[in-house]
């Protein structure tokens, strides 16, 4: 009487599957199949990893299930394609040989024979076999990171998928405008005072999809407009390493400058990004001075109407309905604004030559840092002399391009180059639009004398300018 047919189970994974059609793991399990019909044996399961790593440290759900059954003795053998397959990791295999050795299990693999675990000549070659495939894995990654530091400091693209505002044509990166306008949107805005918040809302609100056409979040927004592509610059770990073949798309100033915004952990808008009313907090009572609150309620009509009062109980203090107002201050904004423009007075003369100082004092401290570099190169000083060189050149290089961030970030007026005034207020944001708004002028509401008419009186709003 023949003994039983042995019960195998048949383990397969690959470590990237960037078809994403398990080609690679099939071609796996064919080969496993046709051992298990030459030894005689009876495949019970196929477990399956699918484009996860063994060396990565994740979590590979079959292999933790291949393990349970092996401990429950549902299985008598396990058949895999190589070693390699089943670990990249000494604790792993460690595991694996203490279950094998427990239950009795045998491996057989397509492309290393036999496994014995039960033998310590067994175990020698399995642990052999698994440093091994440890070694291969750690120098692999080594030579990976050695290439994307080489591409990197010679400013080519260092693979992966291609940043949104660009596409390769014939393996050369092309700026695509539209995505780039939204980058050169995003990062005017939030120089300009603008929450990480609202420019996710806008994106969001419009259609803008990110690369890989899901939905922008805060941390999508803020990764976006602090990449040193933007700004044609390479980059490994953070460090920047010179000009990328990446055409700019920003410029290097207004890159550092919201980047030094970005970063600052003491950083929150000037106004509360959740903010709905433009001048909420800023419209004043004309009889005590008082900010007024915003305040709704139910219309005749349906639909809430919204309005500012003062919060100063009694008489004589200020009550607006919040439209008009808001429409008046509005066109008093825009018309001062294009009056500032036809005159060429858009920019403070005195902050945008603070600014070209700054930009010759950065770009003298960078020259500084790559003479050290070549002096070091060329042996004309040591190690420990381009450290403190280095050191120091970093610090006043970082003072200097966190003063041109404080710069940047001080006007929130548009560009003076803009086609239309008008409608770029209109798409500028509410946020940007309270940030003119409160640079420029104090609003004052007059009460409603009781004989009045419950109409609005634009005589009743007065403008006190900051500037003119």
């Amino acid at each position: 009487m023949s003994s039983p047919a042995i019960t195998a189970a048949i383990y397969c994974r690959i470590s990237s599957d960037r078809a994403g059609g398990g080609l690679g793991v099939a071609r796996q399990e064919q080969d496993c199949r046709e051992i298990a019909a030459s030894l005689g044996w009876n495949v019970s399961r196929v477990y399956v990893d699918n484009d996860i790593s063994a060396y990565s440290g994740k979590t590979r759900p079959s292999y933790r299930e291949l393990l349970e059954a092996m401990r429950a003795g549902q299985i008598q053998a396990v058949i895999s394609w190589h070693t390699d397959r089943l670990h990249r990791s000494p604790l792993e295999l460690e595991e694996y040989i203490d279950v094998s050795e427990k239950s009795g299990i045998t491996t057989q693999t397509v492309k290393a024979g036999e496994l014995d675990l039960g033998t310590p000549s067994g175990r020698a070659v399995a642990r052999t076999l698994g440093a091994w495939a440890r070694y291969e894995s750690e120098h692999k990654s080594e030579r990976g990171k050695r290439k994307q530091l080489q591409l990197a400091t010679a400013g080519k693209f260092t693979g992966g998928p291609v940043p949104f505002g660009w596409e390769m044509v014939d393996k050369v990166p092309v700026i695509v405008e539209p995505a780039a306008a939204e980058i050169r949107n995003a990062v005017n805005s939030i120089i300009a005072g603008a929450s990480i918040g609202s420019i996710v809302r806008d994106l969001n609100a419009r259609g803008i999809k990110t690369r890989r056409g899901q939905l922008w979040t805060s941390t999508a927004v803020r990764n976006l407009v602090m990449r040193p592509t933007n700004a044609g610059l390479s980059s490994y770990h953070g460090e920047i390493l010179g000009e990328s073949v990446f055409p700019p798309i920003v410029t290097e100033d207004q890159w550092r400058t919201v980047t030094a915004i970005v970063k600052d952990p003491s950083r929150r808008s000037a106004f509360d990004s959740k903010v709905k009313h433009l001048l909420a907090g800023m419209l004043r009572c004309g009889t005590c001075g008082e900010a007024m609150q915003t305040s709704s309620r139910a219309g005749a009509d349906g639909p809430n109407r919204f309005y500012y009062k003062c919060r100063t109980r009694g008489d004589g203090h200020a009550f607006q309905t919040s439209q008009p107002v808001e429409n008046l201050v509005s066109e008093v904004t825009v018309s001062f604004l294009e009056s500032q423009q036809s005159q060429g007075k858009m920019h403070f003369p005195d902050d945008e030559a603070k600014l070209g100082k700054l930009r010759a004092e950065a770009l003298t401290f960078r020259g500084r840092l790559d003479e050290s570099a070549n002096s070091f190169a060329d042996g004309i000083i040591t190690a420990k002399q381009l450290e403190t060189i280095s050191t120091r050149v970093r610090e006043q290089l970082d003072r200097t391009t966190a003063a041109m961030a404080a710069l940047g970030h001080g006007s929130p007026l548009p560009p003076p180059n803009v086609a239309s005034i008008r409608e770029w207020w209109a798409a500028a944001g509410i946020e940007r639009q309270r940030a003119i708004i409160d640079a420029l002028m104090t609003v004052y509401v007059d009460p409603i004398r009781k004989a009045a008419p419950r109409i609005f009186d634009p005589e009743r709003i007065r403008i006190d300018w900051k500037s003119a």
